[in-house]
């Protein structure tokens, strides 16, 4: 059974809000699962955003009361500095006054705090699992689809989710291609990076000299997710896209990035060069300081993508696109990679957000202009 969002009933008070739109007030921000692989990523980019102000971070029980500085690599603590290190870690019931929250529970812990944060009047951007197959919730890639963000009431707290990292990658490289061709069918097998993971991952010694052939549940994410983020609004829910997708999950040892096996059919014959052409021509939309542009990144060169030379590109948020060639069972196929903590996990929850403040979709907060970076 698809978990749901229960109805948001209780309206938000809105704060006055500033007027110099060029230059606003940061937004106060919370983080939950600040002390995971995930959270560290989003305290580093919080620390130097044009937008936001790290103002709360939150963890398990065991880490409550202590300094972020202490339940962190001292890596971290030298990406975010004295000030944020030195930050009061909260319990979860928290009673937050950030109108923002980005959540990087695990999928158990999202399900019962995000509701209850939601029903509270926040904005919540999550980077769990637990509600992106609601089709009343949106599962936003900035690039694709933030039309979908209209599924929220402006006026009340809501929940924005970013996908499954192996789909970010996938499902930039096959938007402009929907969009020019129309799928047929897709088979993607991925390669996926031991950090993707998380701590409970596996061992070092089930890696080594080894490929895991499959990731529990992570194939049927993969399928639904990209559906949903190629379809479209239908009233107050998503109507995915109506493509089969067939996909494999493998995991490899691979410290950091995504790799992404594609083969792709049209509507119509389609040949690498018209392939090529759409996915050059691709327009990003909204311009978020989160967000490079162009965020594919084509190559010609035949031995890339690979995860050392290129899941940095962009500040981890580019997608790297190789080996586009002709194929013998469809029509197209190539290879994708991108960070799986940066564009799969803490950007694309920063993106998220950077799109709900510049269409005004936060609490309290006016519309930022797009482009504003």
């Amino acid at each position: 059974m698809v978990p749901r969002l229960p109805p948001v009933r209780r309206p938000v008070r809105r704060p006055p809000a500033t007027s110099d739109m060029s230059n606003p007030q940061p937004i106060p921000v919370a983080v939950l699962g600040a002390t995971g692989l995930v959270g560290q990523r989003l305290l580093r980019r919080l620390v130097r955003h044009p937008w936001f102000r790290l103002a709360e971070v939150s963890a398990s029980d065991r880490s409550v009361g202590r300094q972020i500085g202490e339940r962190v690599p001292r890596q971290v603590v030298d990406w975010v500095g004295a000030e944020a290190a030195s930050l009061r870690l909260q319990p979860m019931e928290a009673g937050f006054v950030s109108p923002l929250i980005l959540s990087a529970l695990p999928s158990s812990a999202a399900r019962e705090v995000e509701p209850r944060l939601v029903e509270a009047g926040h904005r919540v951007v999550s980077n769990a699992s637990t509600f992106r197959a609601d089709p009343a919730v949106p599962l936003i890639i900035p690039e694709i689809n933030p039309d979908h963000l209209e599924l929220l009431d402006p006026g009340a707290g809501g929940l924005v989710t970013n996908p499954n990292c192996a789909v970010a990658p996938l499902a930039l490289a096959l938007a402009p291609l929907h969009r020019a061709f129309g799928i047929r069918s897709v088979v993607a097998t991925t390669f996926q990076a031991v950090s993707g993971a998380g701590r409970g991952g596996p061992t070092h010694l089930e890696l080594s000299d080894n490929v895991l052939p499959v990731i529990p549940g992570e194939e049927e994410k993969v399928e639904r997710e990209v559906q949903k983020l190629l379809g479209a609004t239908a009233g107050a829910v998503v109507e995915s896209a109506a493509f089969p997708l067939s996909a494999t999950t493998t995991r490899v040892p691979v410290l950091h990035g995504h790799m992404v096996d594609l083969s792709v059919g049209f509507a119509r014959p389609v040949d690498r060069g018209a392939a090529v052409e759409a996915m050059r021509a691709f327009d990003p939309g909204p311009a978020l300081p989160s967000l490079p542009r162009p965020p594919l990144r084509l190559t010609e060169d035949p031995t890339r993508p690979q995860p050392r030379l290129d899941r940095d590109l962009g500040d981890g948020m580019a997608v790297t696109v190789g080996r586009v060639r002709a194929c013998q069972v469809h029509d197209i196929r190539m290879m994708v990679l991108a960070h799986n903590l940066e564009r799969g996990a803490a950007g694309a929850a920063l993106a998220n957000a950077e799109l709900c403040a510049a269409r005004g979709w936060i609490p309290g907060v006016e519309g930022l202009r797009e482009g504003a970076a």
